[in-house]
């Protein structure tokens, strides 16, 4: 399990679905408390990664429209590295994905490519380039960066 899926398990259709709300008050405390973003015991923490994990929670549990609200709560120039800019991007994607937004989705996937390049080469944004492609009309330029993720290989 990666570090940026804490709570993987979430997707599990037998996880309880409010063990991730129920912890949320102590993370947001912590986060409170150090007041900033920074790297504590070796990883980054601090307000805006408990939103982070806020938004991807919300995603998992099916709650696109609460997983934006807790996007546009995020200043994500605070974020401390390109990676979390991106993955930021990517999770916003996800939403507006899920809420069947394509416009917005795409354009979240283009501020994630920008953030880092690197980033959007993931089977989960190939798979969602793929999806948008049902659009090329309407969103011009999906088929270019259809191609740069690796969507039409």
């Amino acid at each position: 399990m990666s570090g940026w899926e804490p709570l993987g398990w979430a997707r599990r259709p037998s996880a309880p679905r409010g063990i991730p709300r129920r912890r949320r008050p102590r993370a947001q405390a912590t986060a409170g408390r150090l007041g900033h973003d920074g790297l504590l015991r070796g990883t980054v923490f601090g307000p805006g990664q408990v939103l982070l994990h806020q938004i991807s929670i919300s995603y998992l549990l099916g709650d696109a429209g609460q997983a934006i609200e807790h996007a546009r709560r995020i200043d994500t120039a605070a974020l401390p590295t390109t990676e979390r800019q991106a993955r930021y991007w990517i999770d916003v994607a996800r939403a507006f994905d899920q809420w069947s937004k394509p416009d917005r989705c795409y354009r979240a996937l283009l501020a994630a490519e920008h953030a880092a390049p690197q980033e959007v080469r993931r089977g989960s944004v190939r798979t969602m380039a793929a999806g948008l492609m049902r659009h090329d009309r309407a969103l011009p330029g999906v088929h270019a960066f259809a191609q740069r993720v690796g969507a039409l290989a």
